[in-house]
């Protein structure tokens, strides 16, 4: 009875109220404005009732339905103002850790970095394995490189190999150029499901790809990581590797679902339901879980790794 209240006096009202009349345009900006003032070093601040309400008609009522990737991305762009790009990369290069040992030690939550995250090692791995530490034709991109700490990371690894650094944020890529130039580290600006441009533009038709994301993916909207997927299945010779954030409520009770908001502009996937509709071979998955059920910030979050590559 409470939910049916709820729904009729206050949720349906406000939907028509904020997102059907002149109104939706103010309000747009208003939540915009609002995230903005949550910056990444204020990750959780307590909510009034009504701005809670307000984020979930917003985020989830309409910014999640959305399906024009044109106002999907103004909305983003307006989440970010001139100087954010460096603050955020210069964040994630202070807090990086720098080498194996670093891995091994650092912890996210009470698990060691290196098992919360097994990205890394299996990266590694997949290259060891396989032979291809002076394999020139392969390719390592980033989707969402930030820093770009985790492509140096792998480059002092495997220096021979060749580094592709994507993000969609000049600060971000210019901060890149000023840190690392090896003759093989290049930099390419498009969004994830932009990627073929990023193929076309090396010439990589050919060649060995090794494509990976470590929480970027979590920030593609379900109708743009469909094409995401669409277009990377097309290239003869990739594996992907991802490492995202996930709500384990989400995957709990939702299992056969797509996809579910997350967080403002940050959804939980499904990686494997969309890896298997374009028909790419699931290699491995694993999810873990490095925070107490007590954490004020992360109780409900979960690491998801996926490893998959085309046919």
């Amino acid at each position: 009875m409470k939910k049916l209240i709820y729904k009729l006096i206050l949720k349906y009202p406000l939907i028509i109220l904020l997102l059907k009349t002149p109104l939706k345009k103010f309000f747009i900006k208003y939540m915009t404005r609002f995230l903005r003032s949550d910056s990444f070093d204020k990750i959780e601040r307590p909510k009034s009732l009504l701005q809670n309400l307000f984020n979930y008609i917003f985020w989830r009522e309409y910014y999640s339905k959305l399906k024009n990737p044109k106002e999907m991305r103004r909305i983003q762009d307006l989440t970010i103002v001139s100087g954010d790009g460096r603050r955020w990369a210069e964040n994630n290069y202070n807090k990086h850790f720098k080498n194996l040992e670093n891995l091994k030690n650092q912890k996210d939550g009470f698990m060691i970095k290196d098992e919360a995250n097994p990205i890394f090692t299996e990266i590694i791995s997949f290259i060891k394995n396989n032979n291809l530490e002076n394999d020139k034709k392969i390719f390592i991109i980033q989707i969402g490189s930030s820093s770009g700490m985790d492509l140096k990371f792998l480059y002092d690894q495997f220096s021979k190999l060749n580094y592709i650094s994507t993000d969609v944020n000049d600060e971000i890529l210019d901060f890149q150029k000023e840190k690392y130039t090896f003759t093989n580290f290049k930099f390419f600006k498009c969004h994830a499901e932009e990627i073929d441009q990023c193929f076309e533009q090396f010439n990589l038709k050919e060649k060995k790809i090794i494509l990976f994301s470590i929480g970027s993916a979590t920030l593609i909207v379900p109708y743009l990581l469909n094409i995401f997927f669409a277009k990377i299945k097309c290239h003869k010779n990739l594996i992907l590797f991802l490492q995202e954030p996930i709500d384990s409520r989400f995957i709990k009770t939702s299992r056969e679902a797509n996809s579910q908001l997350r967080n403002f502009t940050s959804f939980t996937h499904n990686y494997k339901q969309y890896a298997k509709k374009n028909n790419l071979k699931i290699i491995q998955e694993q999810i873990t879980k490095p925070y107490s059920k007590n954490d004020p910030i992360h109780a409900n979050t979960e690491h998801y790794y996926l490893c998959c590559k085309t046919n």
